[in-house]
């Protein structure tokens, strides 16, 4: 499944690459995170309940970001497992600053494998796109506060 977007938020570039390189200030937006281990400034760790219609469960994710460019891109990999199946997802972002707003454009990549992928496309398609939403929506309120 390939997901991609922009978001916006009023604050500059560097608070932006701030925060999405603090794996302790995306748990706070993570939805269902159960737990998370910070294992260096590249490495941590999350256990997130998640699933998709009758396959829900907990999964186990080991995160890495493979590519950074301060304070303009990331490379962002997970590998996931948990209730049977397998998530591997890649994630790209690069920051763009103009008038004190900050601009990221992102692109996500995750395959999925054992029973969660025989769910159905469009219900895990739906599914993620709510969490996207969500992540996104939470990121906003940590940067903007009273938005």
């Amino acid at each position: 499944m390939m997901f991609e977007g922009t978001f916006t938020v009023k604050t500059n570039k560097e608070t932006v690459w701030k925060f999405l390189m603090d794996p302790n200030s995306i748990a706070r937006c993570l939805p269902d995170l159960q737990e998370m281990q910070v294992i260096d400034e590249d490495r941590f760790n999350a256990t997130i309940k998640a699933g998709v219609g009758f396959i829900k469960g907990i999964f186990k994710f080991q995160f890495s970001i493979a590519d950074r460019n301060p304070p303009i891109h990331a490379k962002l990999i997970g590998h996931g497992t948990g209730t049977g199946s397998v998530i591997d997802m890649e994630t790209v972002f690069d920051l763009q600053e103009e008038n004190g707003s900050t601009s990221m454009k992102w692109v996500a990549d995750a395959k999925v494998g054992g029973m969660i992928a025989g769910v159905g496309s469009r219900l895990m398609e739906s599914a993620s796109a709510k969490t996207i939403k969500d992540l996104f929506d939470s990121i906003r309120k940590e940067l903007e506060p009273g938005s």
